[in-house]
């Protein structure tokens, strides 16, 4: 496996003081909305346990820090380069490390229905195959772990990034970001959760 998952149930991490550097914690106590402390506090929690078995290291000794973009990225002894990615959503937060490859993106989405108007702003036409909230769930779940790996988030359109009979298409500038990042091999996958969500993870493949 060319990757690392962790999956937490937020109501189950520890206190924040168990596993979080004095910096960590100086971010996080100053969020002032409980929802987004406890979200905060879950993706942190679920990659620094992953990089904690990962590296071997002490767990304060791992920091996730963001970049400008808003991406996470890991601060170890020693350094690494290794992608990562973060994810909240409802009960859960889960983080993923690419042990090989340019990237890695995941997201969690809650199973619920939506708006005419959502779907129409979000997909191609050729893309609703349904219009159960399981099946646009599930495709909005892996748009938004390509956005992540591609690191470029919510500012591409979404109708540029495609699953086609379930094959993933680029077209406008979504294609000229991913032809610019050297067109690497995009997989998907998906796992249902406890609770009605969906998780996607986008990871690169080898071609051979």
């Amino acid at each position: 496996m060319a990757h690392r998952l962790k999956i937490v149930e937020l109501s189950k991490v520890p206190p924040a003081e168990e596993f979080l550097n004095k910096r960590e914690l100086e971010t996080y106590k100053a969020f002032k909305i409980d929802k987004r402390k406890a979200e905060w506090l879950g993706g942190r929690y679920a990659l620094k346990t992953l990089a904690c078995d990962l590296f071997n290291f002490d767990i304060k000794y791992i920091e996730v820090k963001n970049l400008a973009n808003g991406k996470p990225v890991l601060n170890v002894p020693g350094g690494t380069k290794l992608p990562v990615s973060i994810t909240h959503s409802g009960i859960y937060a889960a983080a993923a490390i690419a042990l090989t490859g340019q990237s890695i993106g995941v997201d969690i989405e809650s199973i619920e229905q939506r708006s005419n108007a959502w779907v129409k702003q979000c997909f191609d036409k050729r893309e609703i195959s349904s219009k159960s909230a399981p099946f646009l769930t599930e495709l909005w779940a892996k748009k938004e772990a390509v956005l992540k790996f591609m690191g470029v988030g919510l500012k591409l359109s979404c109708t540029d990034i495609n699953f086609v009979f379930g094959k993933l298409e680029f077209q406008g500038k979504a294609l000229d970001v991913w032809a610019k990042q050297g067109s690497p091999n995009i997989t998907l996958t998906v796992q249902d959760l406890e609770g009605s969500y969906k998780l996607a993870l986008a990871t690169e493949e080898p071609l051979f």
